[in-house]
């Protein structure tokens, strides 16, 4: 796969003859700003091949804050040199296809502010990057070699696509605008013997993510330095969806109850860590509001608890910024987007967090803790997250054998 950098390099000059105000006054003119319009490729491996962007078609809008000013081109038909008056203005860069659902369909965007001040120069950087998400599949040999016929349809609440034998074939990925994703899986064995149908919620989502469906079967002012990339890369998110059911196991002959060792045995109760949310039982994406009184994981170890960790994950910068503030250096990975709460070794989390979530030794050593969420989440919107983002906390808890459990809670802003 490529990804191409368009570099706009822009010079401003002040216009002679330009109006001036009194001293002490706003000033006023006219800048005339040029654009150097040059390309560069740098090549990089990815899981799935994204279809190259068509930067002549991308739509480029520059408009005056304030209104005053607004001018849209196509990229291929961008002029090379514009005359703008002082202020401020936005420029945002597009790509022309945006179908909510659609195959090989990457939608591209991003936007800036800059100002054209008489006299001096500003640079803008533009980076224009994936904001919806791609979906493919990765069945194995088991299972192209198992099923006769089978269908993968994958929904969200703008529509629906479904992956066959020939759309694999041809190696083509669904995009969708972000949101939860409902995938179903529908197979036949070649024998006609067996019907299989397998569903998986994917509520982990947001721009620029790689939903990878694994499939498996069991045998049988100035303007200046203006710069715009085009960046293709994804998130991979492996989603596995394991088939059972097509290995022909020879029915045995029911043992008799009165012969020794006859009868059904009776299996031990299971003692792995369970997770579970009363006001939401499928832990379904959940809007953001204040106050939230009704987020509280009730978390069962029989075994006891000996480690419990939060992976936050958000698109808000500031806010993970903050998050990553209350945590030791080696659990903050702000650059990647998310930040580790250690709730039990990580004395920074334990000390910082204490007074907000449970902690330390209320959750150490403890075989069910109620952990409530109602605290931190509202803080989200206190630093103006993008409408429709998605905000994940992962909940994971291990015990003294060893056992573990990992459950995502994600909230969306509105």
């Amino acid at each position: 796969m490529k990804k191409t950098l368009f570099a706009i390099a822009a010079l401003l000059s002040v216009v002679t003859g330009c109006k001036k105000s009194n001293i002490g006054m706003e000033e006023e003119g006219f800048g005339t700003v040029s654009f150097n319009i040059t390309s560069d490729t740098e090549g990089y491996v990815t899981k799935a091949t994204l279809p190259d962007p068509d930067i002549n078609g991308f739509d480029i809008t520059v408009t005056k804050n304030g209104g005053g000013y607004a001018e849209s081109w196509k990229y291929s038909e961008f002029p090379s040199v514009l005359d703008l008056s002082s202020g401020t203005y936005t420029i945002a860069v597009s790509s022309p296809d945006k179908k909510p659902v659609a195959w090989d369909q990457p939608v591209y965007g991003c936007s800036q502010e800059f100002s054209v001040v008489v006299g001096k120069v500003s640079n803008v950087d533009l980076k224009c990057t994936i904001t919806n998400m791609m979906v493919t599949i990765n069945p194995t040999d088991n299972f192209l070699n198992e099923l006769s016929s089978w269908e993968v349809t994958v929904k969200s609440s703008d529509g629906t696509l479904v992956f066959d034998r020939t759309v694999y074939d041809e190696g083509k990925a669904a995009f969708f605008n972000v949101a939860t994703l409902n995938v179903v899986v529908k197979g036949e064995r070649y024998d006609g013997s067996d019907v299989i149908e397998q569903t998986l919620i994917i509520d982990d989502v947001a721009a620029r993510d790689h939903h990878i469906i694994n499939l498996d079967a069991k045998t049988t002012g100035s303007l200046g330095g203006l710069e715009l990339t085009v960046d293709n890369t994804v998130n991979d998110k492996n989603q596995d969806v394991n088939v059972p059911g097509f290995e022909e196991i020879p029915i045995e002959d029911e043992p008799d109850p009165d012969e020794p060792g006859g009868g059904e045995d009776t299996p031990d109760p299971s003692t792995a860590p369970t997770m579970t949310w009363a006001a939401n039982p499928d832990f379904s994406v959940t809007p953001i509001t204040e106050p939230m009184s009704d987020v509280t994981i009730n978390i069962s170890a029989p075994e006891t608890i000996t480690g419990f960790t939060v992976k936050v994950e958000s698109p808000t910068t500031e806010f993970i910024g903050t998050v990553a503030a209350m945590v030791s250096p080696e659990n903050n990975h702000s650059e990647d987007g998310y930040v580790i709460l250690d709730l039990i070794n990580d004395e920074t989390a334990v000390t910082i967090l204490g007074e907000m979530l449970p902690t330390g030794d209320a959750i150490n050593g403890k075989t069910s803790v109620e952990f409530s969420l109602s605290a931190l989440v509202p803080l989200i919107n206190g630093f103006t997250p993008d409408s429709g983002s998605i905000h994940t906390f992962t909940l994971n808890v291990t015990d003294a054998k060893g056992q573990s459990l990992s459950q995502p809670v994600s909230f969306r802003t509105e």
